[in-house]
């Protein structure tokens, strides 16, 4: 048998090639529809499918959280603000799931072109990320021991930004908070059930004594602005455009309660603690409405009234 036949490509050689293509075309309509406004044809066109295909995409687009509008001439587009710049970095898990699509093909004439690329665009960046979340992930893994073990633990250089102070605290861990980001304690200096912010906790100390006062222990809410309480107040806020974006990005579990009614951009959804919607509301004080609670506006008058003495 000649050693000169091509090689017969397998199924999931085939699957691999389909699936890098179908990557490169998702980079190539994200950096188009950031970089100007398209109809579906000249999409279409572009990227060498069918008009149905642009629609698919556009969908997958949408549902994985990119914001994508139409102008008055029906032209695709997407929204972005100065926050959002087109050159942002891939997230570790983003290029991850890249390298492996790409480095599945081997034979790819751009393989070694776009691996170098990601390495030196994107990477580098990632690495304070990656040590990040291998902290956090250890942090979260002696929580849950002792949260089993119902065991008390010492949060050691705990940074309070609330006291301004960075200081040991003895707790007794009760329950996470959203992903993982927070943990509810009972702290034993005061005997009050706090939150604290796994990213601000230096390390943990395992002390193996059990808990001793499961009695002050409480179940508490955390909103998608991070902060905690005992019960949850509906609240309704109408934003500009600038300010729906600007929450979707810093809060992305917000987005269950954000919908876009005929360019009505409006935020509806459960809040356990005035301070962190109220430093958001603050930050953009002329571009949201605020139709419910009063006690939010009320909240808010005070505190701007405390600050500037008014």
């Amino acid at each position: 048998m000649s050693k000169n036949l091509p090689r017969t490509e397998t199924k999931a050689q085939k699957d691999q090639r389909v699936n890098l293509a179908k990557l490169q075309k998702v980079f190539k309509i994200i950096a188009m529809l950031k970089g100007g406004h398209w109809t579906a044809k000249q999409l279409a066109e572009s990227l060498d499918v069918n008009i149905s295909s642009i629609y698919r995409y556009i969908e997958l687009l949408e549902a994985s959280g990119f914001y994508i509008e139409k102008d008055f001439h029906s032209r695709y587009f997407m929204v972005t603000t100065d926050d959002d710049p087109m050159q942002a970095q891939f997230s570790f898990e983003e290029m991850s799931m890249m390298r492996s699509l790409i480095q599945a093909d081997a034979n790819h004439p751009l393989k070694s072109s776009i691996l170098k690329k990601i390495s030196l665009h994107s990477e580098m960046d990632s690495m304070p990320r990656l040590f990040l979340k291998a902290h956090l992930g250890h942090l979260v893994e002696q929580l849950t021991h002792a949260i089993r073990d119902k065991h008390q633990v010492v949060l050691k250089n705990y940074h309070s930004a609330n006291a301004s102070e960075v200081r040991d605290r003895h707790v007794e861990p009760i329950h996470f908070g959203d992903n993982y980001g927070t943990i509810v304690a009972l702290d034993l200096d005061d005997k009050t059930c706090k939150q604290f912010k796994l990213d601000r906790i230096g390390e943990i100390t395992e002390t193996h004594k059990p808990c001793t006062h499961q009695h002050l222990h409480e179940q508490r809410t955390t909103d998608v602005f991070g902060l905690a309480g005992k019960t949850s107040v509906n609240v309704k806020l109408i934003l500009s455009l600038r300010a729906f974006l600007l929450l979707r990005e810093e809060f992305p579990t917000a987005q269950a309660y954000l919908t876009n009614d005929n360019n009505i951009y409006t935020f509806y959804g459960p809040v356990a603690n005035f301070a962190g919607i109220g430093r958001f509301v603050m930050g953009l004080i002329d571009e949201i409405d605020i139709v419910e609670p009063m006690a939010l506006s009320e909240y808010l008058e005070d505190k701007i009234g405390r600050r500037f003495k008014i």
